[in-house]
């Protein structure tokens, strides 16, 4: 190409093959019900306390956490590309086969949510083309399939490596906490205040004051509580319903630290937010006293496995 080129002859020249077509109802074969996969948006969030430590710690500490999350993506995205991810060819697609000299994954780094609360969190776009293994340099498409089939295995690795990679770095503990009550508890780091986790979760509270109105629309109109897949939607029309637009000019991480910190000490006192990680090692020493003793590694092995096995029916 050379300056001056017809723009719509750059593009054919360097797009990475059409797009695919991942047909939204298999019962139908209708164009308008149709929509065009060019790539696949992986998002990794820390945990709660994991953000706010990042936000609200000294500078050693946001960027010690900032390595954990690059360490835990990476490994993520690696297993994915080795053990995951296939190339398809052929009539339906029926030859399939690991893909050659990697992924084409495009990650970017965001630090606040639309509430303008610390969401550290990256989006890693996956291209959807890829090098056949056939010794052509011929490329196709990933089987669309493959991917969403272990995004709760690949959850669950990144959310492990990162808590891993926290404990051994930082030499801090994890203790369960209760979310939702009867379902499995989420992991936090062990000392930090409760009430940062509230202030931190902003959008989380506004979708909860959403959604009983939702449930009691949905029980009105069909007669009954909604199962398990009819909750997750209306989970999500809650959120998109309350989602605020993002802002148009993005801020320095200096200026939003002093903020988050600003508003922090303005919900739950200056002495909770400056001594979070004094706290979170004072926890961290009493946990490590109790467990290092008598933590049998092969049973909790085995735990991690039947746990990530009932979740998602695969394991890394």
């Amino acid at each position: 190409m050379e300056a001056g080129d017809d723009p719509a002859k750059a593009r054919r020249v360097t797009v990475l093959g059409r797009p695919i077509e991942h047909h939204q109802s298999p019962e139908t074969d209708k164009a308008k019900e149709r929509t065009f996969w060019l790539a696949i948006d992986l998002t990794f969030r820390a945990p709660s306390t994991g953000q706010i430590a990042w936000a609200l710690g000294d500078e050693e500490t946001r960027l010690v956490l900032e390595l954990c999350q690059d360490i835990a993506r990476d490994k993520t995205l690696a297993w994915l590309e080795e053990s995951v991810a296939e190339i398809r060819w052929g009539s339906g697609g029926k030859h399939r086969k690991p893909v050659k000299g990697g992924l084409i994954v495009a990650a970017f780094r965001h630090y606040e949510s639309r509430a303008g609360k610390p969401l550290l969190h990256d989006h890693a776009v996956v291209s959807i083309r890829a090098r056949r293994p056939d010794g052509k340099g011929t490329w196709g498409h990933l089987s669309t399939d493959s991917m969403p089939e272990h995004i709760v295995a690949a959850d669950t690795l990144y959310t492990l490596t990162f808590m891993e990679e926290v404990s051994a770095r930082l030499g801090w503990a994890w203790e369960p906490r209760e979310v939702t009550p009867g379902k499995r508890p989420v992991m936090e780091i062990a000392g930090i205040d409760q009430r940062l986790i509230g202030w931190q979760s902003t959008r989380r509270q506004q979708i909860a004051d959403a959604l009983p109105i939702l449930l009691a629309e949905y029980e009105e109109a069909q007669g009954h509580p909604p199962g398990e897949r009819a909750a997750y939607a209306l989970n999500r029309q809650a959120a998109d319903q309350t989602r605020p637009p993002k802002r148009k000019v993005a801020r320095p991480l200096s200026e939003l630290r002093t903020r988050w910190r600003a508003s922090a000490i303005g919900k739950v006192g200056a002495c909770v937010v400056y001594r979070l990680i004094e706290r979170a090692r004072a926890a961290a020493a009493v946990v490590w006293a109790r467990v290092q003793p008598v933590v049998d590694v092969a049973l909790a092995a085995v735990d991690i496995t039947a746990v990530v096995y009932v979740m998602s029916r695969v394991f890394p």
